[in-house]
């Protein structure tokens, strides 16, 4: 009996729309991630599969750690990468504009 009351409370939470604790705390830190007010900003880089992409073109190498980071107060991304040449390079990617900094 007890059982069935809490499959019933999961069921009707999950109707709901109540997402599990994980779910939440990515959207936590999708807004943590936001800047500014209104809400989220037009940002060219919105993952980090798309900072590696971007330079991968430009260096070339492999990619070793990407994270997010805060880039002049602005959304980004730190990618630290292996050159060809066997150089350990770490750049900032700024998610807002695009550019590669460092």
């Amino acid at each position: 009996m007890r059982f069935m009351f809490v499959v019933s409370v999961l069921v009707v939470a999950l109707g709901f729309g109540i997402a599990p604790a994980k779910a939440n705390s990515a959207n936590y830190q999708k807004v943590l991630f936001q800047s500014g007010q209104g809400g989220q900003q037009a940002l060219r880089i919105k993952s980090a599969q798309q900072a590696v992409q971007l330079v991968k073109r430009q260096y070339g190498g492999k990619i070793l750690k990407v994270q997010r980071q805060k880039v002049n107060g602005k959304p980004g991304y730190r990618v630290k990468l292996l050159k060809d040449n066997g150089n350990v390079v770490s750049v900032l990617v700024d998610a807002k504009s695009g550019r590669i900094i460092g």
